[in-house]
């Protein structure tokens, strides 16, 4: 459970932990600043200072009123001051210089801390001097991130969240009129409550704390009404372990095996919010699941109430069926089965039963180079979903085509700079395209894949590959392999059972028209254990996929 007392502990163990990362040499050009696994102290690592600060200011820490503490603070601004660049700004070593958003993380680090320091800077003269040092740290880098720019989607909501809560801390600053210009952008939020970048690991939940945080300062309430949006959708995006589909990420956390504990100072503060005894539950989960954050100590320190927590909790849903048709996605969870199918990805479905996990499933065939299956008409159909590949050219950019493309002569002068411009112009010569179908419906036990293959010419060679996350054993009729990463497995006929301990699923029937390895235009899983199923089209065929408990007893799924 999520709770101030637990809390502190964490936030005396970064201390410990960031304490040995900086540099106290003053002969260094670095002094002060804090390094980071790559050897490096970056301008922005004076971030670090927020967890300090918390220490030294709250009486439940170890480290309160340490006036060692205080004077590594002191260290760490001079430092912010000698590195920033003349627009206030901070560098990020690894990608941007500087940067506005990366700025706008630092000060939103900063910021709930040194207003804690303002708070009682009059009884405290080291506090005074912490809102002084980082406070002016703060004042300093508005200007440059009003005049600065963005990256990528999330900044928007980071940046504004920022210069809100500086705004609050020095009334003097005018950050309304560049808050107001992002809104009025529009939040990036669809109906389902996913955002345009869908990370489920990590920017969803910066957005949900930025939009939070904006929402309260300026008394806008209707920031809030994405946020829930979110948190609804993300539940169910959760595995029974806590962790998270990523697989629909457009971010660096794609694929990644994580339980998305930085969601739950938004589930807990919108708990707390709107009396919500669902969103606590989930909070409690999160933190049983995958440890409590110290992105959470900011909502006891600006809502001190909160440290006492009587809000009764919600009984966790654990059995669902939930379809988020702007978003494409279908999400079933019964108990330790969990599934999810996409449109618009190459991994249209993948289950997880306990520790077994079947990461994908794709199809692809050899078709020019259209095989690649992705999921367009997304649609819901009785106890499941369907989705269509519609068989495009996508190495062409210049033009939509569809199916096989061979061009023809053109009456212009070739060369080689100008080879791509001209070849949208050429005539064409082509061959229909080769559509693939894919419908999805839960049975007992599991799911079946009805998968059909529309126009094109046949044959043509086509696979289905079944990618497993590494670790376990693939037993068949015949056969006992390990599953390691990078192995690829054909299943000639029957089904195969994927295990790992007593957790369990079954694919099949097998075939195996065709022995390529790697089939040529189709994606490569090289961080997976791959069995592979192939024929020919015409394809009309159902794959089977069942989960449970392995019995050694039986030696089959129950």
């Amino acid at each position: 459970m999520l709770s101030y007392k637990a809390l502190i502990p964490k936030l005396d163990q970064s201390v410990e932990n960031i304490l040995k990362q900086q540099v106290i040499d003053k002969s260094r050009a670095d002094y002060g600043g804090f390094i980071g696994p790559d050897a490096l102290a970056n301008p922005s690592s004076v971030g670090s200072a927020s967890s300090l600060g918390y220490a030294y200011l709250l009486e439940e820490s170890r480290y309160f009123h340490s006036q060692e503490l205080l004077e590594r603070i002191m260290m760490a601004a001079a430092f912010g001051r000698k590195w920033r660049r003349p627009s206030g700004c901070f560098d990020l070593f690894i990608t941007n210089f500087d940067s506005a958003p990366d700025n706008a993380f630092l000060l939103s680090f900063l910021a709930p801390m040194v207003r804690e320091a303002q708070r009682v800077a009059d009884e405290d003269a080291g506090a005074a001097r912490i809102a002084e040092e980082l406070g002016e740290l703060m004042h300093t880098g508005v200007p440059g991130m009003i005049k600065g720019g963005i990256h990528t989607p999330n900044h928007r909501w980071i940046l504004i969240s920022a210069l809100a809560q500086t705004g609050r801390l020095f009334p003097d600053l005018e950050v309304v009129p560049t808050i107001d210009a992002y809104l009025q952008e529009g939040i990036d939020a669809n109906a389902d409550g996913e955002y345009i970048e869908r990370s489920t690991g990590v920017y969803n939940a910066v957005v949900n704390r930025s939009l939070r945080f904006v929402a309260e300062i300026l008394d806008r309430p209707e920031l809030l009404e994405p946020v829930r949006r979110n948190l609804d959708l993300s539940y169910h995006l959760m595995h029974g372990d806590g962790t998270v589909v990523t697989s629909i990420s457009r971010r660096q956390d794609r694929g990644e095996k994580v339980v998305p504990t930085c969601l739950a100072d938004g589930y807990y503060g919108l708990g707390r919010m709107d009396g919500n005894g669902f969103y606590l539950a989930v909070t409690d989960w999160l933190c049983e699941q995958g440890g409590v954050g110290l992105e959470c100590l900011p909502l006891f320190v600006e809502h001190p109430e909160w440290r006492q927590d009587d809000v009764e909790r919600e009984e966790l849903p654990d059995s669902y069926a939930e379809v988020y048709p702007t978003s494409g996605l279908w999400r079933v969870r019964r108990g330790q089965v969990s599934a999810t199918a996409a449109a618009g990805l190459t991994t249209p479905f993948s289950v997880k039963y306990g520790n077994a996990e079947l990461t994908a499933v794709k199809m692809s065939n050899t078709y020019f180079a259209t095989g690649q299956f992705e999921g367009e008409d997304f649609e819901v159909v009785d106890g499941g979903i369907r989705m269509r590949h519609l068989g495009r050219n996508k190495i062409y950019p210049e033009k939509d085509y569809l199916g096989g493309i061979y061009w023809l002569p053109i009456d212009e002068k070739v060369t080689a700079e100008n080879w791509a411009e001209v070849r949208g112009r050429r005539g064409t010569y082509e061959v229909p395209p080769l559509e693939v179908e894919l419908k999805i419906v839960e049975v007992e036990g599991g799911f079946d894949l009805h998968i059909k293959s529309l126009g094109g010419l046949d044959p043509v060679p086509f696979q289905i590959e079944c990618v497993f996350a590494p670790g376990g054993e693939l037993e068949t009729d015949s056969a006992v392999v390990e599953g390691k990463v990078g192995n690829t497995v054909f299943l000639r006929e029957g089904r195969a059972v994927y295990r790992v301990g007593s957790d369990a699923i079954s694919i099949g029937p097998g075939e195996a028209r065709h022995l390529m390895w790697q089939m040529r235009n189709s994606e490569p899983s090289p961080e997976g254990f791959r069995v592979l199923i192939t024929s020919m089209t015409p394809i009309d065929r159902v794959l089977e996929i069942r989960c449970g408990d392995w019995s050694w007893g039986e030696g089959d799924i129950v």
